[in-house]
């Protein structure tokens, strides 16, 4: 299955859109499960900010721990890379997602006190919610995305 397929197959019209408009200029990180492609994340790097653009599992595959190993994976790459923080977004009404990012230990802010940067940087301008997660025990994300 090419990257095309796998977007579009696990994300609404929407959100293939602007995954695979980014897929260009992003690290695609890919899900396997018995050697099937089943999903895939989008990464970036700024400076010491490490961002998770999209997450998306093929449907049949979701509610199964995937979306979970997809996103430590991602975390595992941005500690490699010497990250501080990871951002992703996403909108309040996801509660997967949401929950998904909680269970990692994510904070969880509202996108209206977060640096224009940040929301920049993850091209969140239709989302409402920000996730951000220290990997660095001297940088709180606070300090780091708050206007």
């Amino acid at each position: 299955m090419s990257i095309e397929e796998l977007i579009t197959s696990s994300l609404s019209k929407y959100d293939s859109y602007y995954a695979l408009k980014n897929a260009k200029s992003s690290k695609i990180l890919i899900q396997k499960y018995n050697g099937k492609e089943i999903g895939f994340a989008e990464l970036k790097k700024y400076k010491n900010i490490g961002a998770i653009f999209y997450v998306g599992i093929l449907p049949e595959y979701r509610g199964k721990g995937f979306g979970k190993e997809l996103i430590k994976k991602a975390e595992e790459i941005f500690k490699r890379k010497n990250v501080d923080i990871i951002v992703a977004s996403t909108k309040s009404d996801n509660i997967a997602a949401i929950k998904l990012f909680k269970s990692l230990d994510y904070t969880i802010f509202n996108k209206k006190y977060v640096k224009n940067k940040i929301i920049e940087l993850l091209d969140a301008y239709e989302d409402d919610t920000i996730v951000c997660k220290e990997l660095n025990e001297n940088i709180e994300c606070g300090k780091m995305i708050f206007k």
